[in-house]
């Protein structure tokens, strides 16, 4: 059986399975099967699975990505466990959320023209889900905070409220956050630029010093 399994998989797999709403059913009261939404389950024992996870939420509710907080915290740039999975979505007009046996999935907007850059698949064929690279999970997590202009502001969002480890930040890859930023059309992200300039302005100085 696969990791995530719905109506449809128990129509296909044929056996006499007449009726494959009520085999689902019938496995989620046994407690092989835990329902994620109306039709769509996952295999128990999974529930903490990373991989089974990014994978229900591309399928839970799309077209969507994993991305923001928890895939910073996938990627090692936070500390904290995040409960929750949450992905990016555009032009659904509002926020979406799920809360299933699982863990709760939330859903947000980011811009139409962010929404496919900076993109990857992980996992292998049978288990794998589209994700945001570690760039563009921080960019999308920018654009949903309160707006920030001062530069000064920007160290004490990232690894003090954010709890963004610094030496895995400055570790990203500057030029495509510096590509992807303006994309938004967010003075948040606008202000992430200056700071990184600033910062490599800073650092070149330092070493010719």
């Amino acid at each position: 059986m696969p990791d995530i399994v719905d109506t449809l998989w128990f129509a296909r797999k044929g056996s006499g399975l007449r009726y494959p709403k009520a085999a689902a059913s019938r496995l989620t009261q046994k407690g092989v099967l835990i329902r994620l939404k109306q039709g769509l389950y996952l295999r128990s024992g999974l529930e903490h699975d990373a991989y089974a996870l990014g994978s229900a939420a591309n399928r839970m509710y799309g077209p969507s990505y994993v991305s923001f907080v928890w895939a910073l915290r996938f990627y090692g740039l936070i500390p904290e466990n995040v409960p929750h999975i949450t992905s990016a979505t555009f032009k659904k007009g509002r926020s979406k959320r799920f809360d299933t046996p699982a863990g709760s999935f939330f859903f947000h907007d980011v811009p139409p023209a962010a929404y496919p850059l900076s993109l990857t698949f992980l996992g292998d064929e049978k288990r794998r889900f589209l994700v945001a690279s570690p760039e563009k999970a921080l960019c999308d997590e920018l654009y949903l905070t309160s707006q920030v202009r001062a530069l000064k502001e920007i160290p004490a969002l990232l690894f003090e409220e954010m709890r963004i480890d610094e030496e895995q930040f400055f570790s990203l890859d500057r030029e495509l956050l510096c590509f992807l930023a303006p994309v938004y059309k967010n003075t948040t992200l606008h202000t992430l630029i200056r700071f990184l300039e600033k910062e490599k302005s800073d650092r070149s100085c330092s070493t010719v010093v």
